[in-house]
């Protein structure tokens, strides 16, 4: 059973916004049918992988039927719009529009737009997905590009897989891939020709599969354990190298922001030299001022007294000269209270300016000491990360140490239980044989006294069945001691499956301090980039 690869899940009129009835019916089914149709490749594909247990090379065919169904999921109802250059819009023109959410997302689309050999656009869309599919970032780029809904309403109809809720359900279904790992050639391969048809044959059977055997289905789970660790072990670096990039990030904004903060302190510092300068040269031309002043005054005053010597000598003529001299006094006066305010303006303009050094000194000396204890904070967390890397590390290696220690045992366990079943059997023959020779025994007294010539032989016969006894007495005493052993070291088996139980505890308290640690970090990050705004804010720079 095939299907056509090519528009086999498009509705015809893209015009419509308001979708009928019926047209909103096809949209359901179409995306119902892509959910269940990714849904058959991804299980197909993780089961084909814990069979097998190495990776995918490029020409596999459920491999190439998943990056077929993803291609068909980016293609559904896209809106046909043509570019400026007659060519129709194709997905990768919907997957270039998200080249600036992520730097991972925009170094992939780089890498592909810059690979030589493909001509078409749904050759480079086809490309990217293998790429993508590669490096183990589908699922976080499929998430990325389903949560711009406003973003995808310009490139997709309404009804779309992409702007519905199950564009969620892909991306979930698709965190299960990073578990495995994919060789796909890039180089020399035709990505513009037309693929395949999507074959259900695969994952459609008449048939229900034979029951598997315990051991296969004991396999097959400690195989999905291991490969779920991996994950998270995998999840786990991924979020350190995050926290690194990010605390990395952080440190050099604060050396960005401590030297910007010197550059000013500089500033402020010639600022303050240059204030002083003109404050010395302010006083200077305050002292000229008050000298030119005074001596001034002092003429003034010989003036007076030469003018009223000759008004008392010659009163008659000299009214005139006495109004002129009264008016040049009084805007001598005017003149000193102008230059006196001027002076105590200017030494109010110098008192503020001393506040203000005072002011900027100290905000300088507080922003200083802020800066350093945010770098010892900075290490702290430095180290407090490292410790709590190597702790993480230390219990990894006990747990699986632990791990192959319960293995052993349990198989030691198995073995000892077999051969105590083997001698629980041995003595059951052994009290069975034992009853036969009492039997024979009485049989052989009672013909003893009948026949008398046969004595020898019968004593004779009593003593090798005696000897016998003996002999499987002894072998069960050491079947005892043996039973007694095997009970201790059930009993060591216990202590150590409590052991693991508690390293188990300890290894999830251990997460439960990395979580609250990174939750710590996070808030202290979030204070200190407000307190880093707050201070942008507030800072008196600006008002100097």
């Amino acid at each position: 059973m095939a299907m056509p690869s090519e528009d086999w899940c498009l509705v015809v009129d893209e015009q419509d916004v308001n979708v009928p009835s019926e047209d909103r019916r096809h949209c359901q089914m179409e995306r119902a049918n892509l959910i269940s149709v990714t849904k058959l490749c991804v299980k197909a594909l993780m089961e084909t992988s814990l069979k097998q247990g190495k990776a995918f090379q490029d020409d596999h065919p459920q491999l190439v039927q998943l990056l077929l169904v993803l291609e068909l999921a980016l293609k559904h109802r896209l809106k046909a719009k043509r570019t400026l250059l007659g060519q129709r819009r194709t997905f990768w023109t919907a997957i270039e529009t998200f080249e600036k959410m992520s730097p991972d997302f925009g170094n992939s689309v780089e890498n592909i737009q810059n690979m030589p050999g493909i001509r078409t656009l749904v050759g480079r869309g086809r490309a990217w997905l293998r790429l993508v599919l590669m490096q183990k970032k589908m699922a976080d780029f499929f998430q990325t590009m389903s949560s711009q809904k406003a973003m995808l309403k310009e490139l997709y109809d309404v009804g779309s897989v992409m702007l519905s809720e199950e564009a969620a359900i892909i991306s979930g279904m698709l965190v299960g891939l990073n578990s495995m790992d994919y060789n796909v050639m890039m180089k020399g391969e035709d990505f513009d020709r037309t693929p395949g048809v999507l074959d259900l044959v695969f994952y459609l059977s008449d048939s229900a599969p034979p029951p598997k055997p315990v051991e296969e289905e004991l396999e097959q789970g400690e195989l999905s354990q291991l490969l779920d660790q991996k994950c998270f072990l995998e999840e786990m670096n991924r979020k350190l190298e995050a926290s690194v990039e990010r605390y990395q990030s952080r440190l050099q904004t604060s050396e960005e922001t401590s030297s910007a903060l010197a550059e000013k302190v500089q500033m402020l510092v010639n600022q303050v030299s240059t204030l002083t300068s003109e404050c010395d040269r302010l006083k200077r031309l305050l002292e000229t001022s008050t000298s030119q002043l005074q001596k001034s005054m002092g003429t003034m005053a010989d003036d007076k007294n030469l003018e009223l010597e000759t008004l008392i000598q010659s009163r008659a003529g000299l009214n005139d000269l006495y109004l002129a001299a009264q008016k040049s006094l009084e805007a001598e006066t005017r003149l000193r209270q102008q230059t006196e305010q001027e002076l105590s303006v200017l030494r109010a303009v110098r008192d503020d300016k001393e506040g203000a050094m005072m002011l900027l000194e100290k905000s300088v000396m507080e922003k200083q000491e802020t800066v350093t204890s945010l770098r010892k904070q900075l290490e702290e967390l430095k180290d407090l990360n490292m410790k709590m890397t190597n702790q993480l590390k230390t219990s990894q290696e006990l747990q699986q140490r632990d791990a192959n220690k319960i293995k052993a045992l349990e198989s030691k366990v198995s073995q000892l239980t077999s051969s105590s079943r083997q001698l629980e059997k041995d003595l059951e023959v052994a009290h069975t044989t034992m009853e036969t020779v009492e039997q024979t025994c009485k049989d052989l007294g009672t013909r003893l006294q009948e026949v008398q010539l046969d004595k020898n032989t019968a004593e004779s016969n009593y003593s090798i069945e005696k000897q016998w006894r003996i002999a499987l007495k002894a072998d069960l005493q050491r079947e005892k001691d043996r039973v007694v052993e095997l009970t201790s070291e059930n009993r060591e088996y216990k202590a150590l499956k409590k052991e693991h139980a508690e390293l188990q505890e300890k290894y999830a308290c251990l997460q439960d301090t990395t979580s609250e640690q990174e939750m710590a970090l996070v808030e202290l990050g979030k204070q200190l980039s407000a307190c880093v705004f707050v201070w942008g804010c507030d800072s008196p720079f600006v008002a100097t």
